[in-house]
């Protein structure tokens, strides 16, 4: 099952497709937390797609990003591990967001 909702070109192959998408809905459910930052229910919903363009997109692209050099000096880097990485951080970040909001 888990085959069809993440195939096995998306994955590291050390990490289990469990725990990526474990992370990935832990994320999107913080991401949720938007809802009540807006005053109305397009607020609320604009504020959940930030966060998940955020946390799923640009903090995990970002690392990936600044991990390429690696990937130019050890032909056996995975980008994708650093990607994955990124969105951990980014969980952790959301996280820490959260305690703060009040």
């Amino acid at each position: 099952m888990l085959t069809r909702l993440i195939p096995d070109r998306m994955v590291p192959k050390d990490i289990p497709k469990g725990l990526i998408l474990l992370l990935i809905v832990a994320v999107m459910l913080i991401g949720l937390s938007g809802f009540r930052l807006g005053d109305n229910r397009w607020q609320g919903w604009l504020h959940v797609f930030e966060n998940w363009l955020v946390c799923l997109v640009l903090i995990p692209a970002c690392t990936a990003l600044v991990a390429m050099p690696i990937k130019y000096r050890d032909a056996e880097f995975d980008v994708k591990m650093a990607y994955y990485l990124g969105m951990f951080v980014s969980f952790l970040f959301m996280m820490a967001k959260l305690r703060y909001w009040r």
